[in-house]
């Protein structure tokens, strides 16, 4: 496996967990309004919200993928060479939002929680 597949499938799973992540944000929103329509508008509504929110990132996201995997590539490169350089960037994309899953699921800083554990 090349390195440009390593980095572009990085890219994928960032993508993957920050969409599902807003989504996760837009329906907590979303579901506020969820008594000011009758069920049957606003199930309608909220299909159409996910929709809004994934048919992009189904359709562009080989496309995405290749054009932040090289962006991923170049910042890398200029940080600390280009494997790890990119490997730092990927696990402080994937540390930042374990710190969002862990307050938006629990609403408690999971760092502290790791550390308090230890």
């Amino acid at each position: 496996m090349t390195w440009k597949k390593i980095f572009k499938f990085m890219v994928l799973l960032i993508g993957i967990l920050l969409a599902n992540l807003v989504t996760i944000w837009v329906d907590n929103y979303m579901l506020t309004y969820k008594w000011k329509f009758p069920p049957h508008v606003f199930t309608w509504i909220g299909m159409a919200v996910v929709i809004v929110i994934y048919y992009p990132l189904f359709t562009h996201i080989d496309k995405w993928a290749t054009k932040a995997g090289d962006k991923f590539l170049r910042a890398g490169k200029k940080l600390a060479g280009r494997e790890i350089g990119t490997i730092i960037a990927f696990l402080s994309a994937l540390l930042i939002l374990f710190y969002f899953y862990g307050r938006e699921w629990f609403q408690v800083n999971v760092f502290t929680s790791f550390f308090k554990s230890l």
